[in-house]
């Protein structure tokens, strides 16, 4: 099967549910697709390029990151008023990557070109909990998936790995 439709590349996809596939694009859209069908379930429309984006089973939302700095949350579910549900700003460049906890439903990552991995807490939107430091250029990618390690790869040609406090490791 092939899902066409987006008019510009096609910068991240993940399972938002079973049968369900969630794209971002630098078209600046986000399509729900239902993957049995084939069809577009959900668009939404944003006013910058999406170069990533992740859904959280834990909580049921997304979060992107854009050209324009911002990294969004969205609850495609929400019938009422904005599917934005909260903008996070503190990085200073791009945003290029994000990430959710895979044990928290509150704890993202993101990294940005401005050098910088942020762990974010969805109850405050006004700052990052913790700026990653170390990358001496681009953060060009970033993941979550082990509960105690953050990892991020950059245009520095480095992998940075930070330790998340108070989780077991498995």
């Amino acid at each position: 099967m092939t899902l066409s439709g987006h008019k510009e590349a096609v910068s991240a996809v993940v399972w938002s549910d079973i049968g369900e596939l969630c794209t971002a694009s630098w078209d600046h859209t986000i399509r729900l697709w239902d993957a049995e069908q084939g069809g577009i379930k959900t668009e939404i429309v944003g006013n910058k390029s999406f170069f990533d984006a992740d859904w959280s089973p834990i909580n049921r939302t997304l979060i992107t990151a854009s050209a324009d700095r911002h990294v969004r949350l969205y609850d495609p579910r929400s019938k009422e008023g904005s599917l934005v549900k909260t903008t996070f700003t503190s990085h200073t460049q791009w945003v290029q990557s994000v990430r959710w906890s895979t044990t928290d439903e509150h704890l993202f990552i993101s990294g940005a070109y401005d050098q910088q991995v942020k762990l974010w807490d969805t109850r405050s939107s006004k700052r990052a909990l913790f700026d990653l430091t170390g990358h001496e250029d681009k953060v060009l990618c970033c993941d979550w998936s082990e509960p105690s390690l953050m990892v991020s790869g950059g245009a520095d040609d480095t992998v940075r790995i930070f330790k998340a406090k108070n989780v077991p490791a498995t």
